[in-house]
């Protein structure tokens, strides 16, 4: 799987806070068990009606990204539309992958590295944007 590293850092701490929880859940939803319905300790056949890990990874960014949609929406951030549309299309692309009935079990490398790419992806040509915005604007705290 391609690793999520922390070279995908803002310098925000809000933002790089929310990335560095998706790094943590990532390295732990796919292992055995973990987040799994299919018995006891993720044991037993998938019945790929619905993929729980899919489903938590979908609730963390879901959450996440609320965050940092409340700050653009508040200081009309002035690439929200893009921003936001980037978020939609990841929480769009993980639906599909739940209603297509892919197993993160069996398919673990490629929602893992579907994720990854895109956050290398959206923290360059999104993240980092509203990061230098906003603290310039006294927005939001940097890094210290």
């Amino acid at each position: 799987m391609v690793p999520l590293i922390q070279e995908h850092e803002t310098g925000v701490a809000g933002i790089d806070a929310g990335n560095e929880g998706l790094r943590f859940l990532l390295g732990r939803v796919f292992q055995p068990g973990v987040e799994c319905r299919r018995g006891v300790g993720g044991r037993g056949e998938c019945d790929f009606s619905r993929c729980t890990r899919i489903e938590a990874i979908m609730r963390y960014v879901g959450r996440n990204f609320a965050h940092q949609e409340q700050v653009m929406t508040e200081f009309d951030y002035p690439d929200a539309r893009r921003h936001l549309d980037d978020h939609a299309g990841l929480l769009d692309h993980l639906g599909v992958m739940l209603h297509a009935q892919v197993c993160a079990e069996k398919d673990a490398a490629k929602v893992h590295d579907y994720i990854t790419h895109w956050v290398a992806e959206h923290t360059q040509g999104c993240d980092r944007p509203l990061g230098r915005w906003a603290v310039t604007r006294r927005v939001l705290e940097p890094t210290r």
